[in-house]
């Protein structure tokens, strides 16, 4: 393998951010620093694919460090047991050195939507992933191109984005789009021209669809006149 670049920063160790941080070991990736504040639970472990019944009951972020080490041994790993909020969010990302480019993979809608705007609030690239049943959806954001809040404008109502405990999730499902979203990150942090890019797959189907939005006009997460009337680092 050729020599490691890249640092990453993953917001969530389950079932997307597990494929993930093995696209980014396989992709090259010179440093991760992995986010969550869960344990292992074994009623998981058909989606997050990281782990194995030995690591039950053992914090997520110190698992999948020990399991990348043991993959890539010249890999810098940083577990960061961490819940994630409106205020601990701002303050873990303006910490991020510069070429940080940051996966979103956690499972809550409204958590998308801030580090979508904080990142571009830091100019920091992001790729974010979303899994329910059997599909989901992976897209790159950057300054210059369309963005979350150009596609969807707000995290839906609680009621409309019922939880994967409760719906459940194709374990295929998450590994695919773990893996694209590791794939747009490494892509950023290479140059390719793939912000504002949008794919979404239903496996159901067998459909795959991509798109490339024009940055929408009044969009609250990347439009700068926009933003100019919404106060505070956070638009949720």
């Amino acid at each position: 393998m050729s020599e490691r670049s890249g640092r990453y920063l993953v917001l969530g160790a389950g079932g997307l951010g597990c494929p993930a941080l093995f696209g980014l070991v396989a992709g090259g990736a010179a440093e991760i620093a992995v986010v969550d504040c869960d344990v292992v639970d074994a009623t998981n472990l058909h989606r997050q694919v990281l782990y194995d019944l030995g690591d039950v009951g053992a914090r997520k972020v110190d698992a999948a460090a020990r399991r990348l080490r043991a993959r890539a041994p010249g890999l810098r790993v940083e577990p960061i047991d961490l819940r994630l909020d409106e205020r601990t969010l701002p303050a873990l990302l303006a910490a991020q050195p510069a070429g940080t480019v940051v996966l979103e993979c956690s499972d809550q809608p409204d958590l998308k939507f801030m580090v979508n705007d904080v990142c571009l609030d830091l100019g920091l690239p992001l790729a974010l992933g979303g899994v329910q049943r059997w599909g989901g959806l992976a897209m790159a954001v950057a300054r210059g191109g369309a963005c979350l809040r150009c596609v969807f404008e707000d995290a839906p109502p609680p009621e409309l984005a019922p939880s994967c405990a409760a719906v459940g999730v194709l374990g295929g499902a998450a590994g695919l789009l773990g893996y694209l979203v590791a794939h747009l990150a490494a892509a950023l942090h290479g140059g390719s021209d793939v912000a504002g890019t949008l794919v979404a797959l239903d496996l159901r189907d067998l459909r795959p669809q991509q798109i490339r939005p024009r940055p929408r006009r009044g969009c609250r997460g990347c439009d700068p006149a926009a933003q100019e009337r919404i106060s505070g680092p956070l638009r949720p």
